[in-house]
C-alpha cells in the first residue's frame, strides 16, 4: 500500500513516498496490522482551502469521497484521492497547506500511536 508521508525535517514539511508491504491472501493483498488509537469520520465536509497549518495529530488521512491536495512550503504538492492514503505527521514546524474538495467530501482519519515508526516502510535506505 502506497502512503504519501508528510513530516517535519529541519522545521519544514517535506513529502516522502512510503510503501507498506503486503502479501497475497485469499481476498487480495493485505498489509500487516497497523496499530491505531482511534478513528474519525468526517462527513458532509465543505470544500475548503486551508493556509499553512500543522497536522493536529499523527494520522492517516483516507478520502472516501473527494480528494485532498497538500502543498509544502517549497511548493511540492500531491493530490490524495479515494484509494490513496496520506500519513500526516508534520505536527510541528512550518506545516502544510491543504484543500479538501468537492463539497460533501467524506474523509476517514486513522489516529496513530506516538511510537509508530513510518521509516520501516521506506522503499530506499
Amino acid at each position: 500500500m502506497h502512503l504519501v508521508w508528510i513530516r517535519t525535517q529541519d522545521g519544514k514539511t517535506v513529502i516522502e513516498d512510503l510503501e507498506v508491504p503486503s502479501s497475497k491472501e485469499v481476498r487480495g493483498y493485505e498489509t500487516p496490522i497497523i496499530p491505531i488509537t482511534g478513528v474519525i469520520f468526517r462527513t458532509s465536509q465543505p470544500e475548503v482551502a486551508m493556509d499553512f497549518h500543522n497536522a493536529p495529530r499523527r494520522q492517516i488521512v483516507v478520502p472516501l469521497h473527494g480528494e485532498v491536495e497538500i502543498e509544502t512550503g517549497d511548493g511540492d504538492s500531491r493530490v490524495i484521492r479515494a484509494g490513496m492514503a496520506l500519513l500526516a505527521d508534520d505536527v510541528n514546524g512550518q506545516g502544510h497547506k491543504s484543500k479538501f474538495s468537492p463539497n460533501d467530501a467524506v474523509t476517514l482519519f486513522l489516529l496513530l500511536p506516538d511510537d509508530l515508526d513510518p521509516t520501516q516502510w521506506r522503499t530506499s535506505i
